[in-house]
Order: C-alpha cells, then sequence, then structure tokens
C-alpha cells in the first residue's frame, strides 16, 4: 500500500512537472525567419494562452522592430542556405546551446535562388532533422513549403524551381516524420501573393507576415501540445517502476 501511494503521488508530481515546463522553440531559416511574423506568432501564442504553458523562443540571434516588445530570439541568417548549413556543420553547436524542443523551420529559398538541385536541398533537409533528432529523440518540427518568389525578381525558372522544391517537401515530410518525433507540414506558398505580400517579392511586408503566422499558428500550437503532453512521460515512467 505504501508503494502504491507513493507511485501515485510520484505520477501526479511528475505531471505536474511536465504541464508546467517551459516549451522551447526554436525559428530556424534565413533571411525570412528575421522577419515580423515571429512577432506575430508570439503574440498569438501568448494571447492563446495554451493551457498556462510557458514557451521561449530560443536561438542565437535576436531582434526585429515590430511595433511591440516579444520574444526575439532566433536561428535565421541572411543569405543561409540548407546545403551550407550541413557541409558547415552549423546547426548541431546551434541545437546543444538552445536545446529546443520544437522548430520552426522555412530554410531553401536561398537554395532556389542559387539554382540548387531539388534532390541536394531534400538530402540536407534530412541531415538536418537527423541533427535535430540527435539533439532531442523527441523533437517536433513544423516544416514550411517555402514562400513563392515574384517571378519579376528573378526570373520565372526560380519560380518554377520553389514550385518543384515544395512539392518534393510534401512527398519527404511524410516519409521523414515519425511517431516520436513528428514532422508537421505548413503550406506557406498557397495563398501567398509574392507581390503584394512582401517588400520587393521575396521578403514579407505587415501582410505577409501576417500570413505566414497564421499559418504557422496551427502546427505550432499541436507541436507544443504533443512536447507539454504528460501521457509520454507518465507512460515512461511506469514502466520504469
Amino acid at each position: 500500500m505504501v508503494k502504491l501511494f507513493s507511485t501515485i503521488l510520484a505520477v501526479a508530481t511528475l505531471s505536474q512537472a511536465v504541464s508546467a515546463a517551459t516549451v522551447k522553440v526554436m525559428p530556424l531559416g534565413a533571411s525570412i525567419v528575421t522577419y515580423c511574423w515571429r512577432a506575430n506568432l508570439w503574440k498569438k501564442l501568448m494571447d492563446s494562452n495554451i493551457n498556462g504553458q510557458a514557451i521561449d523562443f530560443v536561438g542565437s540571434q535576436s531582434g526585429g522592430d515590430c511595433g511591440f516588445t516579444f520574444d526575439n530570439n532566433h536561428e535565421g541568417h541572411s543569405g543561409a542556405l540548407a546545403i551550407e548549413y550541413v557541409e558547415k556543420n552549423f546547426l548541431p553547436p546551434w541545437l546543444a546551446t538552445a536545446k529546443p524542443d520544437v522548430i520552426v523551420m522555412h530554410l531553401g529559398t536561398n537554395d532556389v535562388v542559387q539554382n540548387k538541385n531539388t534532390t541536394d536541398v531534400i538530402k540536407a533537409y534530412s541531415t538536418l532533422v537527423d541533427q535535430m533528432r540527435a539533439s532531442k529523440p523527441t523533437m517536433k518540427i513544423v516544416f514550411a513549403q517555402i514562400l513563392p518568389i515574384a517571378p519579376s525578381l528573378f526570373g520565372q525558372a526560380t519560380s518554377n524551381r520553389v514550385v518543384a522544391l515544395n512539392k518534393a517537401i510534401a512527398a519527404w515530410v511524410s516519409t521523414k516524420t515519425t511517431a516520436r518525433s513528428k514532422i508537421y507540414l505548413v503550406d506557406q506558398f498557397t495563398g501567398f501573393n509574392a507581390t503584394t505580400d512582401t517588400v520587393e517579392g521575396e521578403h514579407p511586408n505587415a501582410a505577409g507576415n501576417v500570413k505566414i503566422a497564421d499559418k504557422f499558428y496551427p502546427a505550432v500550437v499541436s507541436a507544443i501540445a504533443d512536447v507539454s503532453a504528460p501521457e509520454t512521460a507518465l507512460q515512461s515512467f511506469l514502466f520504469s517502476t
């Protein structure tokens, strides 16, 4: 009876601890990640107060003058390529320092602009996801099909490569997601106007930032809920007792 009571008490304590733990969210990508959709997303998360869940945006970078104070840490690096992140092994040290639970990722625009092979970009994505899971086996990954680029900026061929990459991303996610480390696919392409929703045909303006945040929001909420759900931790505890 004493052992049973102790187990019940420990389970209750563990449940409370898991629910109260801060969920760390890392926005990851290139220059588009430096824009104010992060502020809009953060505000939506704060306004929704997901079961009182504490949320911390993390990353080695910070900044963004978005008209209000927000948690402005991120891992967006202007000009970065997915292929470059892999070749230079940039991601593992960032993960080791920030220790995110959730990645919110928009990366690949510069790969497309520099005419990198779609297959090579997908291979880079796979390596990055493997690195995320090496950092945290239960990593939740919110992964964007990338924004359109106005043909007037880099030509129609570049815009066509965006479509090709997004199609490849959708197929790839279905093979790479796992029950333990889910990838949440977010279509940031559909409904985004590269002329009216951007500053110059590529980077989002105020209207574009709102659209990006709105698209990311449901997937990020689901990812955070999956991280903070006590069932997995409780099951692990029960099987170990």
